[in-house]
Order: C-alpha cells, then structure tokens, then sequence
C-alpha cells in the first residue's frame, strides 16, 4: 500500500467519527499517555497541535505545562519546523494549513520526548501529511518519538522510505504498541 492509499483510507474512517468519538478518544489517549513512564519523566517534551481530524493535543499540553515542564510545539518556517518552548500565556496564530503556532520566540533545542501526529500507521511505521516536516525534525535527535493516532487509522502494508523516521511507540485510545513488540491495551493489560 502507497502512503497516499494510506492516507486516504485513514481519513475516510476518521471522518466517520463523531465528535464525540474523537473528544472522547482524545481523552483517552491523554489519560493512556499520563501513565507511560517516558512522559511521566520527560523534562522538555515537544506537542503537535492538530487539526480536526486528529488527537485533541490540549490536554496534553496543559498537563505538561502543570507538570512544570519545558514545553514546545511546533512551528514551520520554509521547509524546517522548529520546536518553540510556551507557557500559559503563549499567544498563538493559525498558519496556512489552519494549524495554531506560538507567536514570539523560545526555540528549544533538545526536547527528550516528541508526541507526533500520524494521518495513518502500520505498527510503528508513521505516515505523516507527507511534507517530510517531523521526518526532517526527528532526523538524528537522541529523543522518544511517540505517535498518537485515533485505532481506525491503523493501516496493513505501508511502504515505508529510507528517510522515514521510525516511532518508539504509537497510542491510540484502545491500545499501545511499543518497539519492543509488548502490545497492550489502555489499562497497561498485554493484548
């Protein structure tokens, strides 16, 4: 399967959800994320801010924020993206896609755990929007790379390219699959 089939298909079953669905979904994969060790005890952890069709991220970053954690998020400038520290006064404005992005500097350098959105996934294989944005900004960083996705856009058979960046772990609100091939569901229960 080509990663545009991928897409496709992935967004076909998203737009199937309700709202409900997706805030509720949302919800359950902050609460599945709030019990991973690796975001627990990150220190400067980097956030998607997404579209309609994707995880609600909010909660997330409200949570690290509370946690009194370095936090960023993106923002793309030409072809690179750049993670951009906040706080809870951080203005933001939407960019050309619709997606927000902080207002003013704060560039973080080395954030130690990355939660990125997929459009689809087959195991740990990613397939992005397909600018190459959090390929090029993965690419060589020593950091924990976290995929969240709602369980319908899981896909079979993706090719996946030399450049593309493998994810440590993908959550969905029904599960969580980890590198080392130990599946569970939300409850930290084996599949």
């Amino acid at each position: 399967m080509t990663k545009a089939q991928a897409r496709k298909e992935a967004l076909e079953r998203v737009k199937k959800l309700s709202i409900e669905e997706r805030e509720w979904a949302s919800g359950a994969i902050c609460d599945a994320l709030s019990g991973i060790d690796e975001v627990r005890f990150c220190h400067k952890p980097f956030v998607f801010l997404g579209t309609p069709t994707e995880p609600n991220t909010e909660e997330i970053v409200g949570l690290f924020l509370m946690m009194e954690r370095d936090v960023s998020v993106p923002r793309v400038e030409g072809v690179t993206m750049k993670a951009i520290r906040i706080t809870p006064y951080t203005n933001f404005q939407k960019n050309r896609w619709g997606i927000l992005e902080p207002v003013g500097r704060g560039v973080c350098p080395d954030p130690d755990l990355a939660i990125v959105p997929l459009v689809a996934f087959d195991g740990l294989n990613r397939v992005g929007h397909g600018g190459g944005y959090y390929d090029r900004f993965l690419a060589g960083r020593d950091i924990f790379k976290i995929g969240i996705a709602f369980d319908c856009q899981q896909v079979c058979g993706v090719l996946s390219e030399d450049f593309d960046v493998g994810l440590d772990m993908v959550v969905t609100e029904k599960r969580v699959i980890r590198a080392d091939k130990e599946e569970k569901n939300i409850f930290g229960e084996k599949i």
